[in-house]
């Protein structure tokens, strides 16, 4: 009995051992454990929680006190030389857990606008995966525009009909909560993509009650409306459409891209494209995409380089 014993400890300790080993290296290798956490709004329908300060995959992700993938800065309180601007997005601007701080399109362009026109320069990252026009309104109208001087919107062509649910957020691409172990979210939220035979790692469905007309129509009257609303702060207010690779590979855009045009054509906004730019450095042989739509850190200094001379544009006027 006592060998037995014995043996059952060792395997015990074994056990123990190995997962505190496994556990180690998900938590601070792998970057697993300690997401951002994302809450559910009433109007805005979900956004980042504020103030969190993790580390995913090696790289930062920095919520400020309004949720913002942004550095921190006061609401009220503005310099009277600073210049202040406001991105609005969605997962494109947000750059997800593959995207340090440093390295967003924003953080860029903040380091890059302080540079050449020395004087203080925020610039916030308004945005969250998946987000449309509808949930972009709805936090302006939360929030407001933050003393902007100028407010910029970065949309691509399936943003023209996209529409929140308020179904109860995915765990799987917005956690409520921090997992206990690291172990136990890379069994949960990754092993799920590598074996969707095994898991079921479906994604909750868009409300079947809304054709798609009526989505398209809800999302383009928010984007006029919020448009207007950003013009009433005496804001320069900026569009910025992103185009997709498959769309540069077809080297035609999508049917949302000329209606989300359409409906902003009376209302007197810059329209910029990232097409030109993105194309150049493809025919370079060098890719600025992660995926099908988002940019990689090449990508994130494209959209970086376009919104200075969008703002370069609008300052010399």
């Amino acid at each position: 009995m006592s060998i037995l014993n014995k043996k059952s400890q060792f395997l015990l300790i074994l056990i123990a051992v190995s997962f505190v080993s496994v556990e180690l290296f998900a938590r601070f290798v792998l970057g697993l454990g300690d997401p951002a956490i994302s809450i559910e709004h009433s109007s805005i329908e979900y956004m980042f929680k504020p103030n969190q300060d993790v580390k995913r995959f090696g790289n930062r992700i920095l919520i400020n006190q309004y949720g913002m993938r942004s550095n921190h800065f006061d609401k009220i309180k503005k310099q009277a030389s600073e210049l202040r601007v406001m991105v609005y997005g969605d997962s494109v601007i947000n750059g997800g857990n593959l995207t340090d701080h440093s390295q967003l399109a924003t953080s860029l362009l903040q380091q890059e606008l302080s540079k050449q026109i020395e004087i203080p320069v925020i610039v916030g990252n308004i945005s969250a995966g998946s987000w449309g026009p509808i949930n972009i309104l709805a936090h302006s109208k939360e929030f407001g525009f933050f003393n902007a001087d100028i407010v910029i919107l970065v949309l691509s062509s399936h943003d023209y009909a996209d529409i929140p649910t308020f179904l109860p957020l995915n765990p799987n691409t917005h956690p409520t909560n921090k997992p206990i172990f690291a172990v136990w979210e890379g069994i949960t939220r990754y092993l799920p993509k590598y074996l969707p035979l095994i898991y079921n790692n479906e994604t909750h469905p868009v409300q079947a009650s809304l054709t798609k007309q009526t989505a398209i129509d809800s999302s383009l009257q928010a984007l006029r409306k919020m448009i207007l609303n950003a013009k009433t702060t005496e804001a320069k207010v900026m569009l910025l459409l992103h185009w997709t690779k498959q769309e540069l590979e077809s080297g035609l855009p999508n049917e949302g891209h000329g209606a989300i045009r359409g409906i902003l054509s009376n209302l007197q906004i810059p329209i910029y494209q990232d097409s030109q730019l993105f194309q150049k450095n493809i025919n370079k042989g060098q890719n600025p995409y992660r995926d099908n739509i988002h940019p990689n850190v090449l990508g994130q200094q494209i959209l970086s380089s376009i919104m200075m001379k969008m703002i370069q544009n609008v300052r010399n006027e």
